[in-house]
């Protein structure tokens, strides 16, 4: 028997009004995690005595089959019933109410849907973001590969979108594994967020049942501290501060982009782009297109739309659960999957990337990204204020720029110095010498975090085991 919350205060099924608030399209999404914590749940009533065991036996091998198969079984009991549900929870109750009888009834014990959509979020996007974190790690492990490699290669470093100076290539991929590392604890920390138990909220100021929730942490790999009840479910931070840190993560993404397509652009030659990610044109045999990058710098202003779509959504409701929330969600979860598969493609694109040294260099040559290196160098050589120096190599470039390199020539005559060094230079700086303690550091960081996350995947799996036995 179904038993629609609609039909009970006296509402007529209404097809455009029942689809358009209607959360069954999305709520496919988070069916195994609806039907695990309905799990915990029907355990914690059992244990309280307000289910008997022999039901609880039945809802619990029901529930344990639809988490395992990923909710995929409840979908097929909705196709085959004909019944349209305003979400996942109604169709749980109606389902189980079909297996077991009326004392499918007591699950609404200590409940409410509101209490029970939260916990949901919650550990359907600590798996999620578990996944974006292993797809961090792999594409820091892939930028750091990549320092090793080229670590004595020279490379152009921008300001103004200008080249400013030269160095090792590994700084450009230590510093993207510095920036990508920094962002990974950012959206490691969303899981103190995700983490927090709202169940026994009730719909907003609690239940009248208390159930253990110590039981629920233990299932479900949540806190057992409760929460206040307002906000347990009438909060959506948890959803924001995840989406916040994923828009940060992708807009370092499209930097990233960026910063290759100006390389790109500088030293066409010596950035040698994965055959697997360009395209040429329709018309234009001569055109290597960076399709792939492109796409994920428009993703990555989709993910940044999300957050502030949210962030709109968010502002103008009031505390208290409201069907705003429902909305909400898809988009948290479009944000994360449009995130998992960049990030899949940027690990792809940098793990096949591979630079020429000496086409690099032949397009630096005339380029004097050396001049603050040298007018330094010179400083401490010679015992001189900088600014004496800067001015006399700022003048020779001038002559230089204007056709005559004389002035130019002098300056390294005067001070004994061999244009054929110039480019050798950078790697007289303290942060070129230290660069096997930078390389080093960023191995032991991604190790540590690689230890946190399979800590991490180890308990959820011990957690979800235990409940699904």
């Amino acid at each position: 028997m179904m038993r629609r919350y609609k039909a009970i205060v006296g509402g007529k099924g209404d097809s455009l009004v029942d689809k358009y608030v209607s959360s069954m399209g999305f709520d496919e999404k988070i069916a195994k995690y609806a039907a695990m914590v309905m799990l915990a749940h029907a355990k914690g009533l059992t244990d309280k005595g307000l289910m008997p065991w022999e039901s609880y036996e039945v809802i619990a091998s029901e529930l344990s089959r639809l988490a395992k198969g990923d909710g995929k079984g409840l979908y097929e009991w909705v196709a085959s019933s004909g019944g349209g549900f305003e979400d996942i929870f109604e169709v749980l109750e109606a389902y189980l109410y079909e297996k077991v009888g009326p004392d499918a009834g007591r699950l609404a014990a200590g409940r409410s849907r509101n209490d029970h959509v939260a916990a949901v979020l919650r550990i359907a996007l600590r798996d999620r973001v578990a996944g974006v974190l292993s797809k961090v790690l792999e594409l820091r492990e892939a930028l750091l590969a990549k320092g090793e490699k080229y670590r004595d290669a020279v490379f152009p470093f921008f300001t103004h979108a200008q080249i400013a100076q030269c160095g090792s290539a590994a700084i450009y991929f230590l510093s993207y594994e510095q920036a990508f590392s920094d962002l990974w604890r950012a959206l490691y920390y969303s899981l103190c967020f995700l983490n927090q138990n709202p169940l026994g909220s009730g719909a907003a100021s609690g239940s009248f049942i208390e159930l253990d929730l110590d039981s629920f942490s233990k299932s479900l790999c949540l806190e057992p501290e409760p929460l206040p009840p307002y906000y347990a479910t009438g909060s959506r931070l948890f959803l924001l501060y995840v989406v916040s840190a994923l828009a940060l993560l992708m807009a370092e993404v499209s930097r990233f982009v960026e910063d290759v397509f100006l390389v790109l652009n500088t030293a066409s030659r010596g950035v040698l782009l994965p055959v697997n990610h360009i395209s040429t044109s329709s018309i234009m045999p001569h055109k290597r297109n960076p399709v792939t990058l492109e796409v994920a710098r428009a993703k990555a202003s989709k993910v940044i739309g999300y957050l502030t779509s949210l962030l709109s959504a968010y502002k103008s409701v009031p505390y208290g659960y409201n069907l705003d929330f429902q909305e909400m969600n898809a988009q948290v979860f479009s944000a994360i999957e449009d995130v998992t598969e960049t990030l899949g493609v940027l690990i792809d694109f940098v793990k096949r990337l591979e630079l020429d040294p000496g086409e690099m260099l032949w397009y630096l040559s005339d380029k004097p990204c050396w001049s603050s290196d040298l007018i330094e160098y010179l400083a401490v050589r010679e015992n001189k204020p900088v600014r004496e120096l800067y001015v006399e190599l700022a003048m020779a470039l001038q002559v230089a720029r204007e056709g005559n390199r004389s002035a130019l020539v002098e300056f390294f005559k005067k001070h004994g110095i061999s244009e054929e060094k110039l480019f050798d230079l950078f790697k007289q700086k303290p942060v070129e010498r230290k660069l096997g303690k930078l390389l080093e550091k960023s191995r032991k960081r991604i190790l540590e975090d690689s230890e946190k996350l399979n800590g991490l995947l180890g308990s959820l799996k011990q957690c979800y085991d235990s409940l699904l036995r």
